[in-house]
């Protein structure tokens, strides 16, 4: 039995290539242009990043990771912190969203992402684990972290 299951495991992992693709954007973590974290929008994409002075900008960009302006969509922050939980609030800027307020102290935490397309349709919502700390091999926020480490 004990066979069974390890061939089972080889075949599954040497066919694991030939499903995912190398050219799929989900195989790779893409670098953001400003240093952030690129999280997928269907076709399009969008660039979290947490500017020095701890205000966090979002971007957007087709499929391309061309920039695009930002059109009807919005975008709120839920930051659950060492101090507690939050909602930080985002206004639209000519080359994408920007916090309205600093996001809350701590080196560590999760946050939740929410961009709409429009004010009445569904949320994308994204997890992201913030850490400020820069990453030992690709020198970017661990956050953003491109090196799969």
């Amino acid at each position: 039995m004990k066979t069974i299951h390890q061939t089972t495991l080889i075949l599954i992992l040497a066919l694991m290539p030939t499903f995912a693709g190398d050219d799929h954007p989900h195989d790779k973590i893409l670098a953001g242009p400003k240093g952030g974290r690129v999280l997928e929008l269907g076709s399009r994409h969008a660039e979290f990043f947490v500017q020095p002075d701890k205000r966090a900008a979002v971007y957007l960009y087709d499929g391309e990771m061309k920039a695009v302006a930002p059109e009807a969509q919005e975008v709120v922050l839920i930051a659950e912190a060492p101090a507690g939980k939050s909602k930080v609030e985002f206004e639209r800027t000519a080359d994408g969203f920007l916090s309205k307020t600093a996001i809350p102290e701590g080196e560590s935490y999760r946050m939740v992402l929410q961009i709409r397309e429009t004010s009445d349709a569904k949320p994308q919502n994204f997890r992201i684990d913030y850490n400020s700390a820069v990453c030992g091999g690709c020198q970017r926020a661990e956050y953003a972290c491109v090196c799969g480490h």
